[in-house]
């Protein structure tokens, strides 16, 4: 059965040394690979909740795969990630979506736990509103999700990943493709060890998403006393000026 919208999740196979290695030290690399296992899993049970939305988990790299037939991605097409950065993996599995029948695709990542199931209907809500990009700006100055009404706009050009200009440059493709684009709230992801520390906070202040496998992990994590003497570094960033405020659903 086709459907109109799809979610795409990017993941990547949660191995020591090659995942989060930004939160290395303090997390040592076993550490950080089991963070993020727990992030990724929360995110397939959240976006399990969505109905009447095609899923699919697009890994790197692609040995290990078969570690994703069970719950949460047991629902979840899973397909291998193609292109030589981020930008042409995401465009790949936005093709992927719409060459099968969508109409409107929202790609997210799976470190940013307070990303739930109603901030994606948000953003196909926003599209059917008349955006034609929506992206969701976390605060290092990049965006946990991005919306896309159609194959042919492709904000994804000539962007500097990895950088706090990632949202900015992203916006300003927008604009130079005459593409009507809009704000969901910011939340953080979690890349360095400042945003582990704002995780524990944020699971002291919220209990939703359950993302149970994560607050599980932050809390036997700090209360063994992880990272005690480490000094994390600051991080500036946030959404840039855009065409629309923020809205939420």
């Amino acid at each position: 059965m086709r459907c109109d919208e799809a979610l795409i999740v990017m993941g990547k196979i949660p191995r020591a040394g090659a995942v989060k290695t930004r939160l290395c030290p303090p997390l040592a690399a076993r550490e950080a690979a089991a963070l993020y296992g727990c992030m990724l899993a929360d995110t397939g049970a959240e976006m399990s909740s969505l109905r009447g939305v095609r899923r699919i988990l697009f890994l790197a790299p692609l040995p290990g795969m078969e570690r994703f037939e069970w719950p949460p991605f047991a629902r979840f097409e899973r397909l291998p990630q193609t292109g030589s950065d981020l930008g042409e993996r995401m465009d790949n599995a936005a093709d992927v979506a719409f060459r099968g029948g969508a109409r409107r695709v929202a790609i997210v990542g799976a470190d940013c736990p307070a990303l739930s199931a109603d901030t994606v209907r948000s953003a196909f809500r926003e599209i059917r509103d008349g955006a034609a990009v929506v992206f969701g700006p976390s605060t290092d100055g990049g965006f946990y999700l991005v919306g896309l009404s159609s194959p042919d706009i492709r904000p994804f050009g000539g962007i500097s990943w990895s950088t706090p200009e990632v949202l900015a440059q992203a916006a300003e493709r927008c604009r130079s493709l005459e593409a009507p684009f809009s704000f969901l709230p910011p939340e953080r992801d979690v890349d360095v060890y400042e945003d582990l520390l704002a995780l524990r906070e944020w699971t002291m202040r919220r209990n939703s998403p359950p993302c149970r496998l994560t607050r599980e992990w932050v809390t036997a994590y700090f209360s063994r006393g992880g990272g005690r003497t480490f000094v994390p570094r600051g991080r500036t960033g946030g959404p840039p000026p855009g065409s629309r405020p923020p809205r939420g659903g």
